[in-house]
């Protein structure tokens, strides 16, 4: 602890000093007035029973307590410091600078409420992580600008974030690298891998190039991360118009400007600078320093002191306080005993120290967990305390112990004091906002944000001008109508997969119906293929056998030829039987004609029946024709040659001429025997041969 010279945090209040004189004449004025009024109404008689016990010496003295008791509260609302405690905090050697871009477009509204108010959100997030590390801010836009240098005083780089607004900057655009190469520049000069530039953009760079000021930041030892804050789909960009209305930028052609995340070159720029790009979302700000931030070496350890004030207000408090018990026991009467105890008992509760002085102390210096610890203690003794549980759950919302905070607000909500329920209910909210990020399933997450926005809406209901809590509460409704939006769309797609697999089922399915039609249909067309080749075969089968038998016919007429002898009686009956010869060749070449018919629908019918023909037309051809009886005519019937040179009958007769008429042929004619026998043949192998069954399916092919 360190000495100094007495100051003040609210010198404001000393003014109130000023008013001790005229208290001092105002009372002299009423008393002098009260004496007066007193002797008119009064007999002078009976002033002195009137005026019986009352000394005129306690009257000043009461008047002189209350006077100084009004000018030690006065000092004490001045907050008198005296002294400083200091307090020691370890550096880890990594120093982050957040860069936020306050460009136009950071007003869009596609990342509810805008993508400024989420990218501030982002930075609050990170720097909770960064507890312990050196933290700057730089602001940019069409320009860059430092707006907290690198510091372990948190409290001051929150204070510099909330100021930024799209005004900060007055240059439009969005110039990355001027904003890379002022944190170069606030980083200094430096060693080893220790720094770290996180770059809060939508990404549509106007202006420079960032990715070479990215190079040269590398080079420099300076890591670049980058965080699109934006959507691909874009939005429109609002401003408030002339009118009092809102309207939207525009181009130069009059036309509105749809400005859109352009992830591609924060991506670029985020490997051109040896780090990474991340998208926004709940875990942004831990994906950042747990994979790009933690990892990087820590310089020496160093250790910061701290050096806080010692608030010295107990002091005047007390005294005026003891001045008030005081004026309480001097009267201008004498007062009873009882009265005088209850004043002293007065006097030791208001005279007792702050029960919390030391638990706000170790709060305010950033030591959360000592601050939660003497809490917790007090709260043992004191359950029923609101403040010490308003208290506890501030200590646990710094500590990142967001269930514990809203343990501890819910309590104080309790409290009769509306300013302190309205803070309860704000906090509240928040420390529900919180846990329902951090919970990983989404029922979750959706139950803390709803319960989070009905404490912000008590709570502005109590304080309706809490414009934080109002902001908050539409914060977390867009935050819940993003996350139904998605819960939406995931159930349509899951809906539309299931669809899908449904439809590629039914495809399969049909796919190897129609490939076990295909399949069906291929074997029968094979199968027609067989048969048609067998019916091919079939028929040339036939054709060879048809020839075999001509030949054989052929064969066998010269045969007959050369059995035939030259016969003397056969000449002279020539003439005589010519007519019958010529009778019995028509009739032979009729037979001949519907043999050949029968032997060709045979043919066509089966292979076998025209072996069989073939063997029986042989066997029939070795034996006799068989002979008329006596009557009968000889119309359509023929003998053999063989036949008629067996037999020997005079010359003359008509039956020897009709024989030698039958035994003579002629060249390219059947014998009336070759045709019979080969008719006999055909007919006993049509009765033998089964014929094939041809399919119902097919049509009656007329082959013959």
């Amino acid at each position: 602890m360190e000495t100094s010279s007495l100051t003040f945090a609210q010198p404001w209040w000393l003014l109130g000093i000023l008013a001790a004189p005229a208290f001092a004449i105002l009372y002299i004025w009423s008393q002098r007035r009260g004496d007066a009024l007193i002797s008119r109404l009064v007999a002078p008689r009976l002033k002195a029973e009137l005026a019986n016990g009352v000394s005129i010496g306690r009257r000043i003295l009461r008047a002189v307590l209350v006077l100084g008791a009004v000018v030690l509260m006065a000092i004490a609302l001045a907050r008198p410091q005296l002294g400083f405690i200091e307090n020691e905090i370890k550096h880890r050697g990594r120093d982050i600078i957040i860069a936020v871009d306050t460009s136009r477009s950071m007003l869009a509204t596609d990342v509810p409420p805008t993508r400024l108010a989420r990218a501030k959100l982002l930075a609050q997030d990170l720097m909770r992580f960064a507890a312990g590390d050196r933290i700057g801010l730089v602001a940019f836009a069409g320009s860059s600008f430092l707006q907290a240098p690198l510091t372990l005083d948190q409290s001051a780089v929150l204070q510099a974030l909330d100021e930024l607004d799209t005004n900060v900057i007055p240059k439009g655009g969005t110039n990355i690298a001027a904003a890379i190469r002022t944190a170069d520049e606030a980083f200094g000069k430096g060693e080893g891998n220790t720094r770290a530039l996180v770059i809060l953009t939508d990404g549509e760079e106007l202006d420079a190039d960032g990715i070479a000021a990215a190079k040269k930041a590398a080079e420099q030892g300076v890591r670049v991360f980058t965080v699109g804050i934006g959507s691909s789909e874009g939005s429109l960009i609002p401003i408030p118009s002339e009118g009092g209305g809102s309207d939207f930028v525009r181009d130069q052609a009059g036309k509105p400007v749809q400005s859109r995340l352009d992830a591609n070159r924060l991506k670029e720029i985020a490997a051109a600078g040896g780090g990474f790009y991340q998208p926004l979302g709940p875990d942004a700000a831990k994906a950042i320093f747990e994979k790009g931030i933690l990892p990087m070496e820590e310089a020496d350890s160093t250790t910061a002191t701290s050096r806080q004030p010692i608030e010295r207000y107990q002091w005047p408090l007390g005294f005026a306080l003891g001045l008030i018990v005081v004026w309480l026991l001097v009267g201008d009467r004498r007062r009873p005993a009882r009265v005088l105890r209850y004043a002293l008992g007065a006097l030791v509760i208001l005279l007792a120290p702050s029960a919390r002085a030391d638990a706000l102390g170790d709060y305010q210096a950033g030591n959360y967990d000592k601050a939660m610890q003497q809490f917790s203690e007090r709260l043992k003794a004191s359950p029923d305390s609101v403040k010490l549980q308003y208290n506890a759950g501030a200590a646990a919302y710094k500590m990142g112990d967001y269930g514990k905070a809203v343990e501890h607000f819910t309590k104080a909500i309790l409290a009769e004091d509306n300013k302190l329920r309205e803070e309860a209910l704000y906090n509240l909210g928040n420390s529900l906002v919180r846990r329902g990020e951090a919970a990983k399933g989404k029922e979750e997450k959706k139950a803390d944000w709803k319960n989070a926005i009905q404490h912000y809406t008590e709570a502005l209901k109590v304080d309706p001008k809490d414009k934080k809590a109002e902001e908050n509460r539409e914060i977390v409704k867009k935050l819940l109508e993003e996350l139904e939006k998605q819960e939406k769309q995931q159930d349509q797609q899951k809906n539309d997969q299931q669809k899908q697999d449904q439809k590629d089922q039914k495809d399969q399915k049909d796919q190897k119906d129609q490939k076990d039609q295909k399949d069906q249909n291929k074997d029968q067309q094979q199968q027609q293929q067989q048969n048609q080749q067998q019916k091919d075969q079939n028929k040339d089968q036939q054709q060879k056998d048809q020839q075999n038998q001509q030949q054989q016919n052929q064969d066998q007429k010269k045969d007959d030829k050369q059995e035939q002898k030259p016969d003397q009686q056969k000449q002279q009956g020539q003439g005589q039987n010519s007519q019958d010869q010529k009778k019995d060749q028509d009739q032979n070449g009729k037979s001949g004609d519907q043999e050949k018919k029968d032997q060709q629908g045979g043919d066509k019918k089966d292979q076998q029946k025209d072996q069989q023909s073939k063997g029986d037309q042989k066997q029939d051809q070795n034996q006799p024709a068989p002979q008329p009886t006596p009557g009968e005519k000889k119309q359509g019937e023929l003998k053999s040659a063989g036949d008629q040179q067996g037999q020997q009958q005079p010359q003359g007769q008509e039956g020897q001429g009709a024989a030698a008429g039958e035994g003579e042929e002629k060249d390219g004619e059947m014998s009336a025997a070759q045709a019979r026998s080969l008719l006999n043949s055909l007919r006993s192998d049509e009765e033998r041969v089964k014929l094939m069954q041809r399919q119902q399916t097919e049509d009656t092919v007329k082959d013959w």
